[in-house]
């Protein structure tokens, strides 16, 4: 287990920061999607990552809602979306019957970069004495990173390609598994090329509308 990206090492700050829009289409409960959202907020913290939030509906009468204002504007590089999954909907597409998400692998320029979750599974870890905020926090952090940094997974922490026992329970004590330190560079790294790309794309439509 690697702890070498710890808040001592990298500190958060507002120029590397991550939008996350949330849509909860599995109705998994608001006080643990809280939780795990905070979970997730701290391990990118430690990496030096800022993370934002924005609930979104999942309902067609909720799409213009005034609550929901913030779902409309416009996405850039560093806007992610977070699809929660029930199992009816897992079904429909095509992944490991053993996986815990996914992640669309997309261009750094590009917007709106997907990655999924899928709720049943985390309710089975559960109903095996896991706590679910934490794994769903967990899953969410390793699926974001999988946007940020590619497909590839590592020996050890977060990243690796299956979790044992022994990780998920290290997870569910708060005995965490962590990004190394490379992939902490990796990640800061990819949210300020994100954020600059998001940048430059503004001023060349500026420019574009002034001639």
């Amino acid at each position: 287990m690697n702890h070498l990206a710890s808040s001592k090492h990298l500190a958060p700050s507002l120029d590397a920061r991550s939008i996350i829009r949330v849509y909860n289409y599995a109705r998994v409960d608001p006080g643990l999607l809280e939780g795990a959202k905070k979970v997730a907020a701290i391990i990118f913290e430690n990496v030096g990552v800022q993370t934002a939030w924005v609930d979104c509906s999942v309902s067609p009468e909720g799409f213009q809602s005034p609550a929901y204002a913030a779902c409309q504007s416009p996405m850039g590089p560093a806007d992610l979306v977070l699809r929660i999954l029930p199992q009816r909907m897992a079904e429909k597409l095509r992944s490991s019957e053993e996986a815990l998400g996914s992640a669309q692998l997309c261009r750094e320029s590009e917007p709106a970069c997907e990655l999924i979750v899928f709720s049943s599974r985390i309710d089975d870890l559960a109903s095996k004495g896991y706590r679910a905020e934490r794994i769903l926090g967990y899953v969410i952090a390793h699926e974001v990173a999988h946007v940020l940094i590619g497909a590839g997974h590592s020996d050890e922490g977060i990243m690796r390609g299956e979790w044992s026992r022994h990780d998920l329970q290290c997870i569910s004590w708060g005995l965490a598994l962590h990004f190394t330190k490379a992939q902490s560079t990796q990640l800061r790294s990819a949210v300020l090329r994100r954020i600059t790309s998001s940048v430059q794309e503004v001023a060349r439509q500026t420019s574009s509308a002034a001639r």
